[in-house]
C-alpha cells in the first residue's frame, strides 16, 4: 500500500515538471517572437528612413539643378586645348557637380600619355577646376618605318595624338629636341617607360650639358647610342663630341673649356673625344 502511494506521488511530481517546462518553454517563444517582432519593425523603420535620406539628398542635392556645372575652368599651359582636355576628362557643362566622380575624371586625363599629372577640384556651386601639368618631350626615338616616339626626362614615352577629327596633337618641347640613334626599339612602350639603361644615360648627359656652359655655345641634334660604353652627340654646327658615360660632370667641364677658347680663337671645333683621360684630341677648322 506504501509502495502505490510513493509510485502515484512521483508520478504527479513529474507531471508537475512537464507542465511547468512547457509553461516556460511557451513563454521563451513569446519573448522571442516579440524580440524578433521588434527587431524587424525597427530594421524595416531604419530602411525606410535610409530611403527617404537617399530619396531626398538626390532630389535636393545630386538633381538639384542648382548644381549643375555651368562652367569648366581648365589650367594647361601644354599642347592640348581646354577643348581637348574636357574632352579626354569625360565631362561636359550640364552634369551634376556634387555627383561627379572626380577621381574617375583624373584618371580618365592621367591615361592620355601627353599628361604628367593632373589635379580636379569643385568650385561649389556650378564650377569643375582642372590642372594639367603635361609632358615635356625633350628627346624623340625614330624606327623603322619612321614612327616617331618622343620621351621626356623620366624616359616616358610619348606619341603625337591623332584626335577624331584628324587633328593631330603633338608634346609640348623646349626648343629644338634631339633624335637617339643606334637605339632598339623592341621594348619601347607608348605610355610606359623606356627599358634601356643607355637610353637614361643619354638623356642624363642632356640634362646635364643644358646645366653646363657648354650648352649654351652649341646645339644637339642627335646622339648616337649603339655603342656600348660610350656616346656621341652630334651638334647643329656638326661638331662631334665621344663621351664616356662615366663621370659626365669631368668631361663638360673640359667641353666648355675647350669650346670657349675656340671660340676666343675664332675656330670651330669640329671634334672632341672626352673618353680619353688625358691629352683630349680635338679637330679645329677655321
Amino acid at each position: 500500500m506504501k509502495l502505490g502511494n510513493r509510485r502515484r506521488k512521483r508520478n504527479e511530481y513529474l507531471l508537475d515538471v512537464k507542465v511547468q517546462t512547457e509553461g516556460r518553454m511557451r513563454h521563451r517563444v513569446r519573448w522571442l517572437s516579440a524580440i524578433l517582432a521588434a527587431v524587424a519593425v525597427v530594421s524595416l523603420s531604419c530602411y525606410g528612413v535610409y530611403r527617404l535620406v537617399k530619396y531626398s539628398a538626390a532630389k535636393m542635392v545630386r538633381e538639384n539643378p542648382r548644381f549643375a556645372i555651368t562652367q569648366i575652368v581648365v589650367e594647361d599651359d601644354g599642347a592640348m586645348t581646354p577643348q581637348q582636355v574636357v574632352a579626354f576628362a569625360g565631362v561636359a557643362v550640364g552634369q551634376n557637380l556634387l555627383s561627379l566622380d572626380l577621381e574617375a575624371v583624373r584618371r580618365n586625363l592621367e591615361m592620355v600619355p601627353l599628361v604628367r599629372h593632373v589635379e580636379v577640384r569643385r568650385l561649389l556651386p556650378q564650377k569643375l577646376f582642372i590642372h594639367v601639368d603635361e609632358r615635356i618631350a625633350v628627346a624623340r626615338l625614330r624606327g623603322p618605318t619612321d614612327s616617331e616616339f618622343l620621351i621626356d626626362r623620366s624616359g616616358f614615352v610619348m606619341k603625337p595624338l591623332r584626335l577624331t577629327d584628324g587633328t593631330i596633337v603633338r608634346p609640348q618641347t623646349v626648343g629644338p629636341v634631339p633624335t637617339l640613334t643606334g637605339v632598339s626599339l623592341a621594348d619601347v612602350r607608348v605610355g610606359k617607360p623606356v627599358q634601356s639603361e643607355h637610353i637614361y644615360r643619354a638623356l642624363e648627359l642632356l640634362d646635364r650639358l643644358q646645366q653646363a656652359s657648354a650648352g649654351s655655345m652649341m646645339e644637339v641634334e642627335a646622339v648616337d647610342l649603339s655603342k656600348t660604353r660610350h656616346l656621341t652627340l652630334t651638334s647643329r654646327q656638326r661638331t662631334v663630341v665621344k663621351f664616356d658615360i662615366e663621370n659626365y660632370a669631368t668631361q663638360l667641364r673640359r667641353l666648355s673649356a675647350i669650346l670657349m677658347w675656340a671660340a676666343h680663337q675664332q675656330k670651330i671645333v669640329q671634334s672632341v673625344d672626352l673618353t680619353v683621360a688625358r691629352g683630349v684630341p680635338v679637330v679645329l677648322t677655321n
